[in-house]
């Protein structure tokens, strides 16, 4: 697998960029240039960093998986922007970071009014000449349309049980439910199920709740058939990795593009006899953990309530850990299993005659613990969440089967492949639109020892809210976010808690020194680089009158040391001098009554108020979750709106409180506040800031 760079190619595209010139233009030039590279990107759900053979947890053999590695660059501290599939996904395929999309949580990217006024990366090589193609899990949430020439298989993480009447086809395995025993309020039954596919479940029949019964698997809303695991129709990664190998084989008259999503280590674990039997239970070892190993962590990441913490101590406390050794068993089964289905694809490139001009990339959505630090789950901020497998082959003239320690992380792959496959590095100018967050990995995949010009760390957010708060998607409560560097791990949680890891001592994250002096400046200047890659570079401070218009009768409008201070009359007002369509506002008030206060938006001032689209900040209602806001009389309060297009969210210290949709509001204007029907109005606010979206 090689590839010849094309520097001309780059150059064409990005004078056509330059001048404007239509996508259609591009496609003819790209498809009478044909050494650009074919690109195979394949993508596994919920993998994490066994296969890089990590320190302390079980070894696995990945033939397939070390084939690529030993072909190009394993990128060893590589992690993804947010461990959990829908956001992740999202910012790799679109360039962006959660913190500038606003998705953190499942909400649909294509409801997401950043991401959908951006151009994907599969779009992004379609326009410019390439035959894309996709199947499996690829984004979470559904596809854009037209976003591929041609869909493979669609994903299921099946087989599914079935009771023989249920619409549901994710259904707990009837063999498991002992399981909710002792936790009947677990959530998502179906996630903590595991075992062979000879393990054929039978629901038994239930007459007085109208359950007719069912022996045998369903996927894809049909029988699955099983007569043996050699007589056996085939599970969805199978049919993803066969068709792969057929498209690949084909003969194309342009690049192509090929993004296979392989979804068997995602629960439940189903797999082959066969893979089981590769991993003997007496001789698995279980991940090191140590006796309170929690009790030096921030307690927003260490709530034993949390979904993770849950899934652990269910499964150890049942049968002396020995179901915990199984769970682990079938997880190293389906890695297994996974690991087949990558050969098949490998075999299919290396029988191409398109063989020394195709990339290949390997990599996961994120990570998954598997015990280490007591937590069997996604949604982390350490390691066994954040980091994920990475590794870039059939580059021409790169180095092979070496590694990378630089951190890294997955908003850099599509830039990576802009320069690779000779796009033009801004996907979205034409529209004016959000310029890629990420940084070409490129020189990183000819040099791993040279300097890049990316971050020296990569930057992960966790939303503040818990998987199994499933109730409502719809936005998220302030994340937490951390950062990765060669060798440190720093933390900031939205309450301001903080963990420091050093890896080159303590390689399991045992030791929280955030508050050991020794390590002050170490956490200042991560804090520090924390912050710039949180933020970004286009927050506006607020915090003096000259930003503002502002009127007052009998009272007035006072700036000292960064507060705004308000007393007078209902007549007060604050309204931006510039005006705004989509934006984040952030700042803190302090208030007698928070009722004093309306904020108004996409408006103009008239008659001493800001006329215009009114977003709900009184908390004197409850929130979206039916709590009432904490708001406390007299004491500063967190306050967070954002705006994107017709939808407006307000967080109240820390809780989504509102979340509008409102179609007839549309345009631009100011953003401002008043005191309608107050007499004497006494507010203050503090940390005013704003930034564009």
């Amino acid at each position: 697998m090689r590839f010849k760079r094309r520097r001309s190619l780059v150059q064409i595209a990005s004078s056509l960029a330059l001048f404007g010139l239509a996508s259609s233009v591009m496609i003819e030039v790209a498809a009478a240039d044909d050494s650009r590279p074919n690109v195979v990107m394949i993508i596994v759900d919920d993998l994490n960093d066994l296969p890089l053979s990590p320190d302390g947890k079980p070894v696995i053999k990945t033939p397939n998986i070390d084939r690529i590695a030993r072909r190009g660059v394993t990128f060893t501290n590589a992690h993804c922007n947010d461990p959990i599939c829908a956001p992740s996904r999202a910012s790799m395929l679109f360039g962006l970071y959660p913190q500038t999309s606003g998705l953190y949580w499942f909400e649909k990217w294509k409801e997401n009014g950043v991401l959908n006024q951006c151009v994907s990366l599969n779009r992004h090589l379609q326009n410019h000449g390439y035959s894309v193609f996709g199947t499996g899990k690829i984004y979470h949430g559904g596809q854009s349309d037209g976003a591929f020439d041609q869909r493979g298989p669609k994903p299921d993480v099946g087989p599914w049980p079935w009771d023989g009447k249920s619409n549901q086809s994710h259904l707990p395995h009837p063999a498991m439910m002992y399981l909710y025993d002792t936790d009947g309020d677990m959530d998502y039954k179906w996630e903590h199920h595991f075992g062979p596919l000879s393990m054929i479940p039978d629901w038994k029949p239930d007459p007085a709740a109208g359950i007719p019964g069912y022996k045998g698997w369903r996927l894809g809303g049909k029988p699955f058939r099983y007569n043996g695991d050699d007589d056996r129709d085939k599970l969805s990664d199978e049919l993803c990795a066969e068709w792969s190998t057929e498209v690949i084989a084909r003969q194309h008259d342009r690049p192509f593009a090929i993004f296979t999503g392989l979804v068997r280590t995602h629960t439940p674990l189903y797999a082959p006899q066969k893979y089981f039997d590769r991993f003997p239970l007496d001789s698995i070892e279980l991940p090191e953990t140590i006796e309170d190993d929690l009790a030096d962590c921030a307690t927003a990441l260490a709530d034993r309530s949390l979904y993770g913490f849950r899934r652990y101590d269910m499964l150890v406390r049942h049968q002396d850990r020995q179901l915990y050794k199984q769970w682990l068993q079938a997880y190293l089964a389906c890695v297994s299993f996974v690991d087949d289905q990558v050969g098949k694809i490998l075999d299919a490139v290396d029988a191409s005659p398109q063989r020394d001009n195709t990339i290949v990339v390997f990599t996961s959505d994120h990570g998954f613990h598997i015990g280490e630090k007591e937590f069997l789950y996604k949604q982390s901020l350490w390691d066994g969440a954040t980091r994920v497998p990475l590794i870039i082959a059939g580059v021409d003239g790169m180095p092979q089967g070496v590694t990378c320690d630089r951190p890294v992380s997955w908003i850099d792959l599509y830039p990576t492949l802009n320069e690779l496959c000779g796009l033009p590095r801004e996907p979205n100018a034409a529209s004016g639109g959000y310029e890629l967050e990420g940084h070409s990995l490129v020189p990183l995949v000819m040099s791993p020892e040279d300097d890049w010009d990316g971050p020296d760390v990569a930057i992960t957010a966790l939303p503040g809210k818990d998987h199994s708060q499933h109730e409502r998607h719809g936005g998220t409560w302030f994340p937490h976010f951390s950062v990765r560097s060669k060798q440190y791990r720093y933390t900031l949680c939205s309450s301001g808690e903080e963990e420091l890891y050093d890896f080159d001592a303590d390689p399991r994250e045992w030791k929280n020194l955030a508050d050991d002096p020794a390590y002050a400046a170490i956490k200042a200047s991560l804090k520090d680089q924390l912050i710039a890659l949180r933020d970004g570079p286009n927050w506006k401070s607020l915090d003096d009158l000259h930003h503002w218009t502002y009127g007052a009768q009998k009272g007035g409008v006072a700036s000292e040391d960064g507060t705004l201070t308000f007393s007078g009359h209902a007549s007060s007002y604050l309204a931006t001098i510039a005006t705004y369509k989509n934006f984040e506002w952030e700042f803190e008030a302090k208030s007698p009554d928070a009722r004093q206060m309306r904020i108004s938006y996409h408006g103009r001032v008239r008659d001493n108020r800001v006329a215009g689209t009114v977003a709900n900040v009184s908390p004197a209602a409850s929130n979206l979750d039916g709590i009432a806001v904490p708001f406390d009389p007299g004491q500063w309060n967190r306050y967070r709106i954002r705006v994107v297009n017709e939808r407006c969210q307000v967080w109240i210290n820390g809780r989504l409180h509102s979340d509008v949709v409102d179609d007839s509001n549309a345009g631009v204007g100011v953003v401002g506040l008043d005191f309608p029907g107050v007499r004497e109005p006494t507010l203050s606010l503090h940390h005013v800031r704003i930034r564009t979206l």
